[in-house]
């Protein structure tokens, strides 16, 4: 008897380490790491669970917060950590990328922020009433894309600027100017366990059009 509680013990034990593995490990971001050059592609109109948020930088969090738990409530999503989708956002207002660092990152810290967070859903998952709290509410969308630059962003959110204005030069020299809202997918991010701000991976998106000649 003292045997078999012992091995499901060890099994118990062993199936533990190996959620908490998953769990801090996180979603695989190697795949995204050729996004370090910007790219421009066409990406399809994705079904959402979307909050709209217009607050200061300490109640991103919260905003967040509710997205998750409201899309752990939904049947038929992904809801392993490492198999979740990615959280986003598209934000309304956004920092000079061309401001001098630390200025940049005090006015980060002192920002407020207005734009819509979401997390992506099965294309049949279409129906669900309005989840509202406080001032949040959760709500089903579509995300529209077409032709769209990304690029790869590693490290601090302050510290985007490089990345942005990389981003700004390829698409100037590809003939295309920016037609839309900043949007940020987020691999690493905050909600990650154990992950440092130098290790947040976050994809940056713009909505792009051909210029005009």
């Amino acid at each position: 008897m003292l045997k078999i509680v012992l091995i499901i013990v060890a099994v118990l034990l062993l199936v533990g380490m190996g959620f908490f593995f998953m769990l801090v490990k996180g979603p695989d971001v190697t795949k995204y790491e050729y996004l370090q050059d910007p790219q421009i592609t066409t990406l399809p109109d994705t079904n959402v669970l979307e909050v709209s948020f217009n607050t200061p930088t300490d109640g991103l969090n919260e905003v967040f917060g509710f997205l998750v738990k409201n899309y752990l409530k939904i049947k038929g999503v992904p809801k392993m950590p490492w198999k979740m989708p990615p959280s986003a956002a598209r934000y309304e207002n956004g920092l000079d990328s061309d401001m001098e660092e630390k200025k940049r990152e005090a006015a980060f810290e002192n920002m407020i922020w207005k734009g819509v967070a979401a997390m992506p859903l099965p294309a049949n998952i279409t129906n669900t009433h309005d989840i509202k709290h406080d001032k949040l509410t959760a709500r089903i969308a579509t995300w529209e894309y077409g032709e769209t630059v990304e690029i790869l962003h590693i490290g601090p959110y302050e510290k985007e600027a490089p990345t942005i204005n990389k981003l700004k030069e390829y698409v100037d020299k590809q003939g295309y100017e920016i037609s839309g809202l900043h949007e940020e997918v987020y691999l690493r991010s905050p909600g990650t366990p154990f992950c440092k701000p130098e290790n947040y991976y976050t994809i940056i998106r713009y909505p792009v059009k051909k210029k005009q000649e």
